[in-house]
């Protein structure tokens, strides 16, 4: 039920939304109204073309001449205007083509009623048509337009990792430098400074600062070969054309059968063809043959509901087959009870052919949807695993700059910091000497080989808890099998770890949070997730910014902020990605 009221509301939504003046409806309306003339009453339509050539030219330029005045007066459609307005359109339209005709001798005893209502249903129906496969294609390309653009984005991220890497590696080597040549000059003052033999003045502060401006590479070759595969070409996407035109290899019957919309479009052919190939008193006795065209198609739809996916070369000519059966009442009635035969049968195989075009029309347009939507699936997996190893490397790049801001700030500032204090001691010696030069060859080895920073994430969790204690409870589960996983990756154990602290200190800073709850599991889609709830206020609706907003972005896959109104509660839902080798 949920399905056909979404589906309803997409149609209404597209028939007020529906582009008329314009040259693809143009086409489609004067193609539409020559199949119907041609299909109603062929030997008249031909042996007067140029009559019904001059009818077509005038019927067009009314409906168009009023379709632009529409668009240049009206600004905002709704469901009901285009409805009221395509039948009153409808209604106006015959009565001027009927008009003519009876004017040109081509016409007599007109039930107007009856022509008047078929002519305006008939607007209608092609209206609703090219409402729902125009609209339909419009927010195909939509969609399709924003998808592309994020594909395209991340293509460009990815062509570019290279030089993103090196840029990185530049401001880190800037950095480095920025941070350790003031005090390297001051250990090398304190060295030229310290009155000693010019044979215990030995080149190691030299030797250091040589390997900070030459050779300092503060990201690893496992970045740079990430980097490198980043860029590689990706196989090509199917085309969008040949994706959506294209009828599927193997689809399900059921799923081609339109019961209502067929017996709806097929009661203006009940309609209307008795009034040009039988006569008005078969008008009635034809628009009940709906009745039994709607019950056997329902019925075919019922039959077909369990039969799993065929070849499309067995079901195509199932689907010719299937639209021929819903006639065969009305067929074999007009032959049996209607005087002439040869009418009988001329209206027999009309109602016929308009059925095939009628629900193999509509099952191509089916098909062209169901191929839209499996190509702008297609399209979202691919822009999902294009993010996802966007998204591990810069993971990986976070957690490069982190340890190399941890060796810079720790181990090798430790060490000058060090060398600097035992050069400056009063009493400084040989030996002291020999001490500060084992300083600064401890941060020469941290430069030239930066440890990985090891993370015990239990630990981590449980320093968390601790930091906050007594200013907001905390409380944290994480599945088996996420705890193997981030057991093996410290890289991606740092990220989790930066993202939890960052979620429960802005929980307490920005929110007044008294209590705190961290779950993370895999999910179905193979992806962590990170649910992190707390009781704390509300964020405010620019409160995107300053909420870690930079962090998460860069090491998370998505990731939102929300409000759980049911429970009283805030809630960021992340999504980060992990390396299948740690899987």
């Amino acid at each position: 039920m949920s399905t056909l009221n979404e589906t309803t509301k997409d149609f209404a939504h597209r028939l007020a939304d529906v582009h008329l003046f314009s040259w693809g409806y143009f086409g489609y309306h004067l193609f539409s109204m020559f199949m119907m003339r041609i299909f109603l009453n062929s030997e008249v339509f031909i042996s007067h073309f140029d009559f019904w050539s001059l009818v077509m030219l005038a019927e067009n330029a009314l409906i168009f001449g009023v379709l632009y005045l529409a668009k240049r007066f009206i600004n905002n459609y709704s469901f009901w205007l285009v409805v009221l307005g395509s039948l009153a359109l409808g209604a106006v339209r015959t009565y001027v083509t009927t008009s003519m005709q009876i004017i040109a001798g081509l016409g007599a005893g007109i039930a107007w009623p009856l022509q008047l209502l078929t002519g305006a249903l008939f607007e209608l129906v092609m209206v609703g048509v090219w409402a729902n496969v125009n609209g339909a294609f419009r927010d195909h390309q939509k969609v399709v337009l924003q998808l592309s653009e994020t594909k395209n984005s991340i293509l460009g991220y990815r062509e570019n990792a290279v030089e993103i890497l090196a840029e990185e590696q530049e401001k880190l080597q800037s950095l480095t430098r920025e941070s350790l040549l003031p005090q390297i000059k001051l250990i090398e003052d304190a060295i030229n400074e310290g009155g000693l033999a010019i044979s215990s003045r030995w080149g190691v502060a030299h030797e250091l600062k040589g390997l900070i401006y030459n050779q300092v590479k503060p990201l690893s070759e496992s970045l740079r070969q990430s980097a490198k595969h980043l860029v590689r070409p990706i196989s090509k996407s199917v085309g969008q054309l040949s994706a959506v035109v294209s009828i599927p290899s193997r689809f399900r019957v059921t799923n081609s059968i339109f019961p209502l919309v067929n017996t709806i479009t097929m009661l203006l052919c009940f309609l209307a063809s008795p009034l040009w190939l039988l006569d008005d008193r078969w008008v009635l006795i034809s628009g009940l043959m709906a009745l039994p065209y709607f019950a056997i198609l329902y019925g075919l739809k019922k039959l077909t509901a369990n039969w799993p996916s065929l070849s499309a070369w067995v079901a195509v000519p199932l689907l010719f087959v299937f639209s021929m059966l819903p006639v065969l009442p009305a067929y074999t009635y007009a032959v049996l009870f209607y005087p002439s035969v040869e009418q009988a049968a001329l209206y027999g195989n009309t109602t016929a052919f308009v059925s095939m075009i009628v629900f193999i029309s509509l099952a191509v347009l089916d098909s062209f949807d169901y191929g839209s939507r499996n190509f702008r699936l297609a399209l979202e997996e691919e822009n999902r695993q294009l993010g996802v190893e966007m998204t591990l490397f810069e993971q990986q790049l976070w957690a490069a700059r982190r340890n190399w801001s941890l060796v810079i700030h720790g181990t090798v500032q430790a060490s000058l910091t060090a060398a600097l204090t035992r050069l400056n001691a009063p009493d400084a010696d040989k030996k002291t000497l020999d001490l500060a030069k084992k300083d600064l060859e401890r941060a020469i080895a941290a430069l030239s080989n930066p440890p990985a920073t090891e993370l015990n994430f239990s630990s981590a969790m449980k320093e968390l808890t601790d930091t906050w204690q007594g200013v907001c409870e905390v409380k944290y589960e994480i599945s088996t099998e996420l705890k193997k996983i981030l057991a093996r990756d410290t890289r991606l154990s740092m990220c989790v770890n930066e993202i939890c602290k960052e979620a429960i200190s802005n929980a307490v800073r920005h929110g007044d949070a008294r209590r705190a709850k961290i779950d993370m599991q895999i999910d179905a889609a193979g992806l962590i997730e990170l649910c992190v709830t707390n009781d704390g206020a509300a964020p405010s609706a620019s409160g995107r910014k300053g909420l870690g907003s930079a962090l998460l972005d860069e090491l998370t896959l998505d990731w939102q902020l929300s409000v759980d109104e049911n429970r009283d509660q805030t809630v960021l839902l992340a999504h980060l990605p992990f390396s299948g080798s740690q899987a």
